[in-house]
């Protein structure tokens, strides 16, 4: 993998972030502040990238792209608050602009029901628990392709930590549809579950 921070190091520059973001020292320079946040959400915005349909290249160029513009973003003196949001936002904005030069919606790819396979997947099941454990992931693969893209992508977030303000200003919705968007993920599975 690429080693973002130490390309990044080599340009110095002294951010003071300490009133703008308060998980950040005052005194870290810029390589710094870009070294703490992408050890902190890197893989986090590739996860989401691939989730959202980007195969694993496009998701390390798009994350490394984000990074690149959040340095261009502090260096420039522009207020350091709420960067994990503001990654995201960025991360997702440049996803639909290379969808724009393709086609409108991204379909959920094989890959990114790779990531939800690895959270469910028991460390060392049975025959009889495999074989659960194989019809379980088949239909929650099943459901969550189902979900709308908006669905699905607010739905990943929510999982991911992110709160319903961080994930609407990813996605550039409001407050209420996302929750709406996390409320029907999640009656949408739940049904399903159920089979009803």
């Amino acid at each position: 993998m690429f080693d973002f921070s130490r390309r990044i190091a080599a340009r110095p520059a002294d951010l003071s972030l300490g009133a703008q973001d308060a998980s950040v020292p005052a005194a870290m320079s810029a390589s710094e502040v870009l070294e703490r946040h992408f050890e902190e959400h890197y893989e986090a915005l590739c996860r989401f990238l691939r989730y959202s349909g980007a195969d694993e290249a496009m998701a390390e160029d798009l994350a490394q792209e984000a990074f690149l513009r959040l340095h261009r973003h502090l260096a420039g003196g522009r207020p350091g608050q709420n960067i994990r949001a503001w990654l995201f936002r960025v991360a997702y904005r440049l996803w639909i602009d290379r969808l724009r030069e393709g086609k409108r919606e991204a379909p959920a790819a094989d890959d990114a029901w790779e990531l939800w396979s690895r959270v469910l997947r028991d460390p060392a099941p049975g025959a009889e628990r495999e074989l659960l454990a194989r019809e379980r992931r088949e239909w929650l693969r099943a459901a969550v392709l189902g979900l709308s893209q908006v669905e699905r992508q607010a739905l990943h977030l929510r999982a991911d930590g992110l709160q319903y303000r961080e994930i609407a200003e990813v996605l550039g919705l409001g407050y209420w549809p996302v929750v709406e968007a996390v409320r029907r993920a999640v009656e949408i599975l739940g049904e399903e579950a159920h089979g009803l």
